[in-house]
């Protein structure tokens, strides 16, 4: 006899699961290209300019340079920047 095939969503949930298990707090950065980013996972904002927006998050802080940044979106867990990102760096 076969077995019933796992229900697909539970399948993928349960691997959801398991990641986030796995890598415990890590933030997720979400970019579209290099005009915005969203950042899951912040503990708050270190630094805030035009130029230079530094995030504190579990592993460090991250920090995005470029020019004309903006913090479009702030909660508690998850921010969005937006501008032109030139680069990104983790101070761990």
């Amino acid at each position: 006899m076969r077995k019933p095939k796992a229900d697909s969503k539970s399948s993928h949930k349960n691997r959801e699961n398991f990641v986030q298990n796995l890598f415990g707090d890590i933030p997720e950065l979400s970019f579209r290209g290099n005009r915005e980013v969203i950042i899951e996972g912040s503990r708050g904002v270190v630094e805030y300019s035009e130029n230079v927006i530094r995030i504190n998050t579990s592993i460090g802080v991250v920090c995005f340079l470029g020019r004309n940044l903006n913090l479009v979106c702030i909660s508690p867990t998850e921010l969005i920047i937006n501008g032109f990102i030139t680069k990104v760096e983790f101070v761990l």
